[in-house]
Protein backbone atom coordinates (compact mmCIF):
# COMPACT_ATOMS: atom_id res chain seq x y z
CA UNK A 1 0.00 0.00 0.00
CA UNK A 2 0.80 3.92 -0.45
CA UNK A 3 0.40 6.70 1.73
CA UNK A 4 -0.11 10.09 0.21
CA UNK A 5 -0.61 12.50 2.78
CA UNK A 6 -0.98 15.39 0.29
CA UNK A 7 -4.42 14.34 -1.26
CA UNK A 8 -7.65 15.96 -0.05
CA UNK A 9 -10.56 13.15 0.85
CA UNK A 10 -13.13 13.76 -1.99
CA UNK A 11 -16.65 12.37 -1.29
CA UNK A 12 -17.86 10.13 -4.03
CA UNK A 13 -20.32 7.68 -4.59
CA UNK A 14 -19.42 3.79 -3.76
CA UNK A 15 -21.13 0.33 -3.44
CA UNK A 16 -21.27 -0.86 0.26
CA UNK A 17 -21.70 -4.86 0.24
CA UNK A 18 -23.12 -5.45 4.17
CA UNK A 19 -25.74 -7.42 5.82
CA UNK A 20 -28.93 -5.48 7.21
CA UNK A 21 -27.71 -6.28 10.78
CA UNK A 22 -25.57 -2.75 10.77
CA UNK A 23 -22.12 -2.65 12.00
CA UNK A 24 -20.35 -3.92 15.07
CA UNK A 25 -18.70 -1.08 16.61
CA UNK A 26 -19.95 2.70 15.24
CA UNK A 27 -17.26 4.08 12.72
CA UNK A 28 -16.57 7.94 14.12
CA UNK A 29 -14.08 8.37 10.74
CA UNK A 30 -13.51 7.14 7.09
CA UNK A 31 -10.70 5.98 5.69
CA UNK A 32 -10.26 6.68 1.86
CA UNK A 33 -7.73 6.46 -1.15
CA UNK A 34 -7.24 5.14 -4.46
CA UNK A 35 -6.47 1.85 -6.39
CA UNK A 36 -4.42 2.00 -9.12
CA UNK A 37 -2.54 0.20 -12.63
CA UNK A 38 1.05 1.13 -11.61
CA UNK A 39 2.35 1.46 -14.82
CA UNK A 40 6.32 2.38 -14.23
CA UNK A 41 5.81 0.25 -11.06
CA UNK A 42 7.01 2.93 -8.34
CA UNK A 43 4.72 2.20 -5.53
CA UNK A 44 3.31 5.52 -6.18
CA UNK A 45 0.31 7.01 -7.68
CA UNK A 46 1.63 9.77 -10.84
CA UNK A 47 -1.69 11.06 -12.17
CA UNK A 48 -0.70 11.68 -15.52
CA UNK A 49 0.90 7.77 -15.95
CA UNK A 50 -0.88 5.45 -13.51
CA UNK A 51 -4.21 4.44 -14.61
CA UNK A 52 -7.00 4.36 -11.86
CA UNK A 53 -9.41 0.86 -11.40
CA UNK A 54 -12.59 0.60 -11.42
CA UNK A 55 -14.55 -2.20 -9.78
CA UNK A 56 -11.62 -3.18 -7.57
CA UNK A 57 -12.44 -4.41 -3.88
CA UNK A 58 -11.36 -3.35 -0.86
CA UNK A 59 -12.61 -4.60 2.42
CA UNK A 60 -11.58 -2.64 6.05
CA UNK A 61 -12.23 -6.56 7.37
CA UNK A 62 -16.27 -6.21 7.71
CA UNK A 63 -18.01 -4.37 4.33
CA UNK A 64 -16.38 -4.14 1.22
CA UNK A 65 -16.47 -1.60 -1.29
CA UNK A 66 -15.71 -1.76 -5.18
CA UNK A 67 -13.73 1.72 -6.33
CA UNK A 68 -15.08 4.08 -8.73
CA UNK A 69 -14.18 4.97 -12.52
CA UNK A 70 -11.76 7.22 -10.47
CA UNK A 71 -10.09 4.62 -9.29
CA UNK A 72 -11.00 6.00 -5.58
CA UNK A 73 -13.05 4.39 -2.49
CA UNK A 74 -14.14 5.14 0.64
CA UNK A 75 -14.81 2.82 3.99
CA UNK A 76 -15.85 3.30 7.46
CA UNK A 77 -12.67 2.99 9.54
CA UNK A 78 -12.51 1.01 13.48
CA UNK A 79 -9.73 0.88 15.72
CA UNK A 80 -7.31 -2.17 15.38
CA UNK A 81 -8.68 -2.70 11.37
CA UNK A 82 -6.81 -3.75 8.62
CA UNK A 83 -7.65 -2.31 5.53
CA UNK A 84 -6.98 -3.92 2.06
CA UNK A 85 -7.24 -4.52 -1.47
CA UNK A 86 -8.84 -8.27 -3.03
CA UNK A 87 -6.14 -8.67 -6.00
CA UNK A 88 -8.49 -8.97 -8.91
CA UNK A 89 -7.94 -11.85 -11.94
CA UNK A 90 -4.62 -10.51 -14.31
CA UNK A 91 -2.92 -8.42 -11.08
CA UNK A 92 -0.22 -8.95 -9.00
CA UNK A 93 0.54 -7.07 -5.67
CA UNK A 94 3.64 -5.60 -4.37
CA UNK A 95 5.85 -8.76 -2.75
CA UNK A 96 8.71 -7.56 -0.32
CA UNK A 97 12.34 -9.42 -0.28
CA UNK A 98 10.64 -12.39 1.72
CA UNK A 99 7.99 -12.77 -1.38
CA UNK A 100 5.05 -11.51 0.99
CA UNK A 101 2.58 -9.71 -0.51
CA UNK A 102 2.00 -5.74 0.68
CA UNK A 103 -1.87 -5.84 0.43
CA UNK A 104 -2.78 -3.97 3.56
CA UNK A 105 -2.69 -1.15 5.44
CA UNK A 106 -3.13 -1.42 9.49
CA UNK A 107 -4.66 1.24 11.80
CA UNK A 108 -4.31 0.69 15.43
CA UNK A 109 -4.40 3.76 17.83
CA UNK A 110 -2.94 1.59 21.09
CA UNK A 111 -0.91 -1.07 19.26
CA UNK A 112 -1.53 -5.02 19.64
CA UNK A 113 0.34 -7.06 22.02
CA UNK A 114 1.10 -9.58 24.67
CA UNK A 115 3.91 -8.79 27.56
CA UNK A 116 5.97 -11.33 26.14
CA UNK A 117 6.55 -10.75 22.42
CA UNK A 118 6.79 -6.70 21.11
CA UNK A 119 3.77 -6.97 19.10
CA UNK A 120 1.87 -4.68 16.74
CA UNK A 121 3.45 -0.98 17.34
CA UNK A 122 0.74 2.35 17.33
CA UNK A 123 0.57 3.26 14.04
CA UNK A 124 -0.33 6.79 14.49
CA UNK A 125 -2.98 9.10 12.53
CA UNK A 126 -4.73 7.51 9.35
CA UNK A 127 -2.71 8.72 6.56
CA UNK A 128 -4.95 11.43 4.10
CA UNK A 129 -4.81 8.72 1.17
CA UNK A 130 -4.07 5.28 1.76
CA UNK A 131 -3.33 4.11 -2.20
CA UNK A 132 -3.33 0.33 -3.40
CA UNK A 133 -0.69 0.05 -6.50
CA UNK A 134 -1.10 -3.25 -8.35
CA UNK A 135 0.37 -4.33 -11.21
CA UNK A 136 -0.88 -6.16 -14.40
CA UNK A 137 0.08 -9.73 -15.21
CA UNK A 138 -1.87 -12.00 -17.45
CA UNK A 139 -3.01 -15.30 -15.17
CA UNK A 140 -3.62 -18.75 -17.16
CA UNK A 141 -6.53 -20.62 -16.82
CA UNK A 142 -4.72 -23.51 -15.28
CA UNK A 143 -2.73 -22.59 -12.16
CA UNK A 144 -0.74 -24.57 -9.54
CA UNK A 145 -0.63 -23.60 -6.03
CA UNK A 146 1.73 -25.08 -3.47
CA UNK A 147 0.01 -25.64 -0.05
CA UNK A 148 1.61 -26.32 3.37
CA UNK A 149 0.10 -27.99 6.72
CA UNK A 150 1.53 -26.59 9.60
CA UNK A 151 5.65 -25.75 9.58
CA UNK A 152 5.70 -25.08 13.52
CA UNK A 153 9.08 -25.58 14.82
CA UNK A 154 10.16 -24.70 18.10
CA UNK A 155 13.33 -24.09 17.40
CA UNK A 156 16.35 -23.24 14.67
CA UNK A 157 17.40 -26.78 14.15
CA UNK A 158 13.51 -27.58 13.07
CA UNK A 159 13.78 -24.55 10.85
CA UNK A 160 16.63 -26.31 9.71
CA UNK A 161 14.75 -29.80 8.92
CA UNK A 162 12.17 -27.96 7.21
CA UNK A 163 14.97 -26.88 4.83
CA UNK A 164 16.47 -29.88 4.30
CA UNK A 165 13.36 -32.04 4.09
CA UNK A 166 11.28 -29.92 2.04
CA UNK A 167 12.58 -26.55 0.67
CA UNK A 168 15.59 -28.00 -1.12
CA UNK A 169 12.93 -29.39 -3.42
CA UNK A 170 11.06 -26.92 -3.68
CA UNK A 171 13.44 -23.73 -4.66
CA UNK A 172 12.39 -21.91 -7.60
CA UNK A 173 9.00 -23.48 -7.73
CA UNK A 174 6.51 -23.16 -10.66
CA UNK A 175 3.57 -23.02 -8.85
CA UNK A 176 1.34 -19.42 -8.77
CA UNK A 177 2.28 -18.94 -5.26
CA UNK A 178 1.61 -21.01 -1.96
CA UNK A 179 0.40 -20.89 1.64
CA UNK A 180 0.85 -22.30 4.72
CA UNK A 181 -2.14 -23.24 6.66
CA UNK A 182 -1.21 -22.20 10.05
CA UNK A 183 0.52 -23.23 12.89
CA UNK A 184 3.32 -21.21 11.02
CA UNK A 185 5.68 -21.80 14.58
CA UNK A 186 5.15 -23.46 17.65
CA UNK A 187 4.67 -21.03 20.30
CA UNK A 188 7.80 -19.08 19.54
CA UNK A 189 7.09 -16.22 17.97
CA UNK A 190 10.11 -14.84 17.75
CA UNK A 191 10.85 -17.33 14.61
CA UNK A 192 8.48 -15.72 12.83
CA UNK A 193 11.61 -13.65 10.79
CA UNK A 194 13.68 -16.50 9.80
CA UNK A 195 10.94 -18.84 8.89
CA UNK A 196 9.58 -16.78 6.20
CA UNK A 197 12.88 -16.20 4.58
CA UNK A 198 13.55 -19.56 4.56
CA UNK A 199 10.43 -20.33 2.78
CA UNK A 200 11.08 -17.36 0.08
CA UNK A 201 13.77 -19.64 -1.33
CA UNK A 202 10.97 -21.40 -3.55
CA UNK A 203 10.82 -17.75 -5.61
CA UNK A 204 6.93 -17.96 -5.22
CA UNK A 205 4.51 -15.35 -3.58
CA UNK A 206 3.63 -16.65 -0.05
CA UNK A 207 0.48 -16.23 1.77
CA UNK A 208 0.26 -17.51 5.77
CA UNK A 209 -2.97 -18.05 7.70
CA UNK A 210 -2.84 -17.92 11.12
CA UNK A 211 -3.12 -21.01 13.79
CA UNK A 212 -3.72 -21.31 17.31
CA UNK A 213 0.21 -21.92 17.91
CA UNK A 214 0.60 -18.38 16.26
CA UNK A 215 -0.85 -16.17 18.42
CA UNK A 216 0.84 -14.32 21.79
CA UNK A 217 -0.78 -16.78 24.81
CA UNK A 218 0.12 -13.91 27.00
CA UNK A 219 -2.53 -11.29 25.90
CA UNK A 220 -5.65 -10.77 27.75
CA UNK A 221 -7.72 -10.08 24.56
CA UNK A 222 -8.66 -12.10 21.37
CA UNK A 223 -6.96 -9.05 19.09
CA UNK A 224 -4.33 -8.40 21.51
CA UNK A 225 -3.37 -12.11 20.65
CA UNK A 226 -2.15 -11.18 17.27
CA UNK A 227 -0.05 -8.45 18.00
CA UNK A 228 3.15 -10.01 16.40
CA UNK A 229 1.45 -12.06 13.91
CA UNK A 230 0.26 -8.69 11.81
CA UNK A 231 3.10 -7.19 12.80
CA UNK A 232 5.24 -9.86 10.39
CA UNK A 233 1.96 -10.83 8.32
CA UNK A 234 -0.71 -8.08 7.85
CA UNK A 235 -4.71 -8.81 8.33
CA UNK A 236 -5.35 -13.06 9.45
CA UNK A 237 -8.05 -12.74 6.94
CA UNK A 238 -8.55 -11.37 3.57
CA UNK A 239 -9.08 -12.54 -0.25
CA UNK A 240 -7.80 -12.48 -3.72
CA UNK A 241 -8.70 -13.90 -7.06
CA UNK A 242 -5.60 -15.56 -8.42
CA UNK A 243 -6.38 -17.26 -12.47
CA UNK A 244 -9.66 -18.98 -12.81
CA UNK A 245 -9.91 -19.09 -8.87
CA UNK A 246 -10.68 -16.68 -5.70
CA UNK A 247 -9.41 -18.14 -2.52
CA UNK A 248 -10.49 -16.81 1.47
CA UNK A 249 -7.87 -16.76 4.13
CA UNK A 250 -9.84 -17.28 7.27
CA UNK A 251 -9.12 -16.91 10.74
CA UNK A 252 -10.64 -19.48 12.59
CA UNK A 253 -8.81 -18.78 16.12
CA UNK A 254 -10.69 -17.70 19.09
CA UNK A 255 -8.46 -16.83 22.02
CA UNK A 256 -10.39 -16.91 25.29
CA UNK A 257 -9.53 -15.11 28.51
CA UNK A 258 -11.58 -15.77 31.38
CA UNK A 259 -11.83 -16.78 35.16
CA UNK A 260 -7.63 -16.87 35.35
CA UNK A 261 -8.03 -19.32 32.33
CA UNK A 262 -6.39 -18.84 28.74
CA UNK A 263 -7.93 -21.21 25.96
CA UNK A 264 -8.52 -21.10 22.27
CA UNK A 265 -11.75 -22.38 20.25
CA UNK A 266 -12.63 -22.37 16.91
CA UNK A 267 -15.00 -19.71 15.62
CA UNK A 268 -14.93 -16.33 13.30
CA UNK A 269 -17.01 -13.50 14.76
CA UNK A 270 -18.85 -11.37 13.63
CA UNK A 271 -17.25 -9.31 11.43
CA UNK A 272 -15.65 -11.75 9.93
CA UNK A 273 -18.91 -13.48 9.13
CA UNK A 274 -20.22 -10.54 7.87
CA UNK A 275 -17.19 -10.53 5.66
CA UNK A 276 -17.45 -13.86 4.67
CA UNK A 277 -20.84 -13.21 3.44
CA UNK A 278 -20.50 -10.63 1.49
CA UNK A 279 -17.73 -11.97 -0.49
CA UNK A 280 -19.33 -15.24 -1.29
CA UNK A 281 -22.51 -12.79 -2.47
CA UNK A 282 -19.55 -10.62 -5.13
CA UNK A 283 -18.16 -13.61 -5.95
CA UNK A 284 -21.12 -15.82 -6.58
CA UNK A 285 -21.19 -19.55 -8.04
CA UNK A 286 -19.82 -19.11 -11.22
CA UNK A 287 -16.19 -20.13 -9.74
CA UNK A 288 -13.91 -21.93 -7.10
CA UNK A 289 -13.55 -20.79 -4.26
CA UNK A 290 -10.96 -22.33 -1.64
CA UNK A 291 -11.54 -21.33 1.93
CA UNK A 292 -8.41 -21.67 3.79
CA UNK A 293 -8.24 -22.14 7.46
CA UNK A 294 -6.46 -23.39 10.05
CA UNK A 295 -8.77 -25.60 12.33
CA UNK A 296 -11.27 -27.85 10.17
CA UNK A 297 -14.38 -26.97 10.65
CA UNK A 298 -15.95 -30.66 11.95
CA UNK A 299 -14.34 -33.32 13.51
CA UNK A 300 -13.15 -33.41 17.18
CA UNK A 301 -13.43 -29.12 17.12
CA UNK A 302 -14.43 -27.24 20.18
CA UNK A 303 -16.61 -24.19 18.57
CA UNK A 304 -16.81 -20.95 20.42
CA UNK A 305 -20.20 -20.93 19.32
CA UNK A 306 -22.06 -23.69 17.67
CA UNK A 307 -25.02 -21.60 16.44
CA UNK A 308 -22.49 -19.83 14.31
CA UNK A 309 -20.78 -23.41 13.31
CA UNK A 310 -24.17 -23.81 11.67
CA UNK A 311 -25.11 -20.52 10.42
CA UNK A 312 -21.20 -20.84 8.14
CA UNK A 313 -22.32 -24.53 6.87
CA UNK A 314 -26.12 -22.76 5.97
CA UNK A 315 -23.86 -20.02 4.21
CA UNK A 316 -21.62 -22.42 2.51
CA UNK A 317 -24.20 -25.29 1.39
CA UNK A 318 -25.20 -21.89 -0.27
CA UNK A 319 -22.56 -21.63 -2.95
CA UNK A 320 -21.71 -25.57 -4.15
CA UNK A 321 -19.02 -24.08 -5.54
CA UNK A 322 -16.60 -23.53 -2.43
CA UNK A 323 -13.85 -26.16 -0.95
CA UNK A 324 -12.13 -25.79 2.66
CA UNK A 325 -8.48 -26.47 2.72
CA UNK A 326 -7.60 -27.05 6.42
CA UNK A 327 -4.44 -28.30 8.72
CA UNK A 328 -4.29 -28.63 12.38
CA UNK A 329 -4.41 -32.59 13.30
CA UNK A 330 -1.47 -33.80 11.40
CA UNK A 331 -3.27 -36.07 9.39
CA UNK A 332 -3.89 -36.26 6.21
CA UNK A 333 -7.72 -36.81 5.06
CA UNK A 334 -10.79 -35.82 3.20
CA UNK A 335 -14.09 -34.88 4.16
CA UNK A 336 -17.31 -34.88 2.30
CA UNK A 337 -19.46 -32.71 5.09
CA UNK A 338 -23.13 -33.82 4.29
CA UNK A 339 -26.80 -33.83 5.39
CA UNK A 340 -25.41 -34.22 9.20
CA UNK A 341 -24.29 -30.90 8.54
CA UNK A 342 -26.79 -28.64 6.52
CA UNK A 343 -25.30 -29.24 3.49
CA UNK A 344 -27.16 -32.09 0.96
CA UNK A 345 -26.22 -35.32 0.42
CA UNK A 346 -25.74 -34.23 -3.43
CA UNK A 347 -23.40 -31.65 -3.00
CA UNK A 348 -21.85 -32.31 0.57
CA UNK A 349 -18.71 -29.28 1.17
CA UNK A 350 -15.26 -30.80 0.46
CA UNK A 351 -12.93 -30.15 3.57
CA UNK A 352 -9.33 -31.49 3.11
CA UNK A 353 -7.70 -31.89 6.21
CA UNK A 354 -3.69 -31.40 4.70
CA UNK A 355 -0.69 -33.44 5.92
CA UNK A 356 1.71 -31.21 7.78
CA UNK A 357 5.00 -30.34 6.20
CA UNK A 358 6.71 -30.88 10.07
CA UNK A 359 4.59 -34.19 10.48
CA UNK A 360 4.32 -34.97 13.98
CA UNK A 361 6.14 -31.52 15.24
CA UNK A 362 9.34 -32.91 13.54
CA UNK A 363 9.36 -35.49 16.50
CA UNK A 364 11.23 -39.53 15.72
CA UNK A 365 14.35 -40.94 15.37
CA UNK A 366 16.66 -39.14 12.42
CA UNK A 367 17.54 -41.23 9.72
CA UNK A 368 21.05 -40.73 8.47
CA UNK A 369 21.06 -36.86 7.62
CA UNK A 370 20.01 -36.19 11.35
CA UNK A 371 16.19 -35.40 10.07
CA UNK A 372 13.36 -37.04 12.25
CA UNK A 373 10.87 -39.43 10.59
CA UNK A 374 7.90 -37.13 12.23
CA UNK A 375 5.67 -39.97 10.65
CA UNK A 376 2.16 -38.74 11.38
CA UNK A 377 -0.52 -40.83 13.74
CA UNK A 378 -2.40 -41.90 10.41
CA UNK A 379 1.06 -43.29 9.00
CA UNK A 380 1.42 -40.40 6.51
CA UNK A 381 4.83 -38.65 6.19
CA UNK A 382 5.99 -35.25 5.80
CA UNK A 383 4.84 -34.07 3.06
CA UNK A 384 2.97 -31.09 1.25
CA UNK A 385 0.23 -31.36 -1.66
CA UNK A 386 -0.19 -29.39 -4.85
CA UNK A 387 -3.52 -27.67 -5.94
CA UNK A 388 -4.42 -28.02 -9.60
CA UNK A 389 -6.39 -26.13 -10.82
CA UNK A 390 -7.78 -25.75 -14.65
CA UNK A 391 -11.49 -23.86 -15.04
CA UNK A 392 -14.18 -24.85 -12.84
CA UNK A 393 -11.77 -27.94 -12.34
CA UNK A 394 -9.48 -28.93 -9.62
CA UNK A 395 -7.82 -31.60 -7.67
CA UNK A 396 -5.49 -32.32 -5.14
CA UNK A 397 -1.55 -33.96 -5.19
CA UNK A 398 -0.11 -35.21 -2.93
CA UNK A 399 3.45 -35.09 -2.28
CA UNK A 400 5.99 -36.89 0.26
CA UNK A 401 8.83 -34.82 1.19
CA UNK A 402 13.05 -36.20 -0.19
CA UNK A 403 10.70 -39.10 -2.42
CA UNK A 404 9.81 -39.30 -5.42
CA UNK A 405 6.42 -38.29 -7.09
CA UNK A 406 5.20 -41.53 -8.06
CA UNK A 407 5.40 -42.88 -4.00
CA UNK A 408 1.80 -41.95 -3.11
CA UNK A 409 1.32 -45.59 -0.68
CA UNK A 410 3.18 -47.40 1.46
CA UNK A 411 2.15 -51.11 1.36
CA UNK A 412 2.45 -53.62 4.48
CA UNK A 413 3.16 -57.16 4.85
CA UNK A 414 5.26 -59.43 6.39
CA UNK A 415 8.39 -60.05 4.85
CA UNK A 416 7.97 -64.27 4.99
CA UNK A 417 5.00 -66.07 5.60
CA UNK A 418 4.64 -69.87 5.89
CA UNK A 419 2.41 -71.84 3.24
CA UNK A 420 0.52 -72.87 6.36
CA UNK A 421 0.01 -69.42 7.40
CA UNK A 422 -1.50 -67.56 4.26
CA UNK A 423 -4.66 -67.25 5.29
CA UNK A 424 -3.66 -65.10 8.48
CA UNK A 425 -1.68 -62.25 6.36
CA UNK A 426 -4.09 -58.97 5.56
CA UNK A 427 -1.87 -56.68 3.38
CA UNK A 428 -2.60 -53.13 3.89
CA UNK A 429 -1.96 -50.12 1.70
CA UNK A 430 -2.17 -46.84 3.13
CA UNK A 431 -2.68 -44.74 0.45
CA UNK A 432 -2.31 -40.95 1.35
CA UNK A 433 -4.14 -39.11 -1.09
CA UNK A 434 -6.91 -41.55 -2.37
CA UNK A 435 -10.32 -40.54 -2.07
CA UNK A 436 -12.48 -42.47 0.06
CA UNK A 437 -14.66 -43.62 -2.88
CA UNK A 438 -11.28 -45.60 -4.50
CA UNK A 439 -11.53 -48.36 -6.18
CA UNK A 440 -8.31 -50.14 -5.38
CA UNK A 441 -6.97 -53.95 -6.43
CA UNK A 442 -3.97 -56.16 -5.19
CA UNK A 443 -2.35 -58.21 -7.79
CA UNK A 444 -0.24 -61.74 -7.36
CA UNK A 445 1.15 -63.18 -10.31
CA UNK A 446 -2.12 -63.57 -11.84
CA UNK A 447 -4.64 -62.86 -9.29
CA UNK A 448 -6.64 -59.95 -8.36
CA UNK A 449 -8.63 -59.39 -5.21
CA UNK A 450 -10.23 -56.54 -4.38
CA UNK A 451 -9.33 -54.73 -1.45
CA UNK A 452 -11.27 -53.13 1.31
CA UNK A 453 -11.22 -49.75 2.66
CA UNK A 454 -10.55 -49.85 6.46
CA UNK A 455 -10.66 -47.14 9.37
CA UNK A 456 -7.89 -48.44 11.75
CA UNK A 457 -4.63 -47.33 13.18
CA UNK A 458 -1.78 -47.54 10.67
CA UNK A 459 0.40 -50.69 11.41
CA UNK A 460 3.59 -49.01 10.33
CA UNK A 461 3.06 -46.24 12.53
CA UNK A 462 2.34 -48.83 15.31
CA UNK A 463 5.62 -50.69 14.42
CA UNK A 464 7.99 -47.66 14.63
CA UNK A 465 6.14 -46.77 18.15
CA UNK A 466 6.90 -49.92 19.36
CA UNK A 467 10.48 -50.37 18.04
CA UNK A 468 11.47 -46.12 19.18
CA UNK A 469 9.40 -47.09 22.54
CA UNK A 470 12.36 -50.21 23.24
CA UNK A 471 15.13 -47.73 22.75
CA UNK A 472 16.44 -45.77 26.26
CA UNK A 473 18.05 -42.94 26.45
CA UNK A 474 17.57 -41.78 22.97
CA UNK A 475 18.54 -38.31 22.09
CA UNK A 476 15.43 -37.32 19.88
CA UNK A 477 11.95 -36.63 21.00
CA UNK A 478 9.63 -38.92 20.87
CA UNK A 479 6.72 -39.71 18.89
CA UNK A 480 3.89 -38.81 21.41
CA UNK A 481 1.81 -42.16 22.65
CA UNK A 482 -0.72 -39.93 24.47
CA UNK A 483 -1.53 -38.25 20.91
CA UNK A 484 -0.47 -41.17 18.87
CA UNK A 485 -2.69 -43.65 21.11
CA UNK A 486 -6.28 -44.21 19.33
CA UNK A 487 -6.07 -42.34 15.84
CA UNK A 488 -7.11 -44.23 12.79
CA UNK A 489 -6.08 -43.91 9.48
CA UNK A 490 -9.02 -43.04 7.37
CA UNK A 491 -6.96 -44.16 3.92
CA UNK A 492 -6.54 -47.91 4.56
CA UNK A 493 -7.23 -50.57 1.93
CA UNK A 494 -6.77 -54.65 3.03
CA UNK A 495 -6.44 -57.51 1.25
CA UNK A 496 -5.81 -61.54 2.02
CA UNK A 497 -3.14 -63.32 0.15
CA UNK A 498 -4.24 -65.93 -1.79
CA UNK A 499 -4.52 -69.35 0.00
CA UNK A 500 -2.46 -71.43 -3.37
CA UNK A 501 0.52 -69.04 -3.56
CA UNK A 502 3.76 -71.62 -3.98
CA UNK A 503 6.95 -71.33 -1.93
CA UNK A 504 8.83 -68.47 -3.61
CA UNK A 505 9.58 -64.85 -4.25
CA UNK A 506 6.60 -63.33 -5.12
CA UNK A 507 5.22 -59.53 -5.77
CA UNK A 508 2.51 -57.62 -4.50
CA UNK A 509 0.83 -55.05 -6.89
CA UNK A 510 -1.42 -52.79 -5.37
CA UNK A 511 -3.61 -50.85 -8.09
CA UNK A 512 -5.67 -47.15 -6.89
CA UNK A 513 -7.88 -45.11 -9.10
CA UNK A 514 -9.90 -42.30 -8.10
CA UNK A 515 -12.06 -39.27 -9.91
CA UNK A 516 -8.59 -37.85 -9.74
CA UNK A 517 -5.65 -39.78 -9.55
CA UNK A 518 -4.27 -43.50 -10.28
CA UNK A 519 -2.42 -45.04 -7.58
CA UNK A 520 0.49 -48.12 -7.87
CA UNK A 521 2.71 -48.84 -5.43
CA UNK A 522 4.79 -52.57 -4.78
CA UNK A 523 6.38 -54.59 -2.03
CA UNK A 524 7.75 -58.27 -2.28
CA UNK A 525 7.15 -61.05 0.04
CA UNK A 526 8.74 -64.24 0.26
CA UNK A 527 6.74 -67.42 0.67
CA UNK A 528 8.21 -70.48 2.67
CA UNK A 529 7.09 -74.48 2.46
Amino acid sequence: MVFNSNKSCSFFLVLFLFAASGLSAQADQYVSGIVFHDVMQSGFYDQGVDVPLEGVAVSNGREITLTGSDGKYSLPLRDNSVIFVIKPRNYQVPVDENQMPDFYYIHSTTGLSGTRYEGLPPTGEIPHSVDFPLYSKDEPGSIKVLVFGDTQPRNEQEIHYLMHDALAELVSSDAAFGVTLGDIVFDNLDLFEFLYSSISVTGIPWRYVLGNHDLDFTADTNKKARGKYKKHFGPSYYSFSHGPAHFIVLDNIRWIVEDGERYYRTGLGEDQMEFLRAELERIGSEMPVFLMAHIPWAGSTSWEDENEQQELFGLLARYPNTVSLVSHHHRHYHHFLGEEHGFSAEQPHHMICVATVCGSWWNGMPDEYGIPHALMTDGTPTSYTYLHIRGNDWKLRWKASRRPESYQMNIHAPEAVNTGELSDVTVTANIFNALPDARVRMRIGREEIDMERVNRQDPVNIEAYRFESLIEDHPWRSMSHSYWEGHVSEYLWEGKLPLNLEPGVHVIHVMAEDDWWEYEGKRIIRVIE
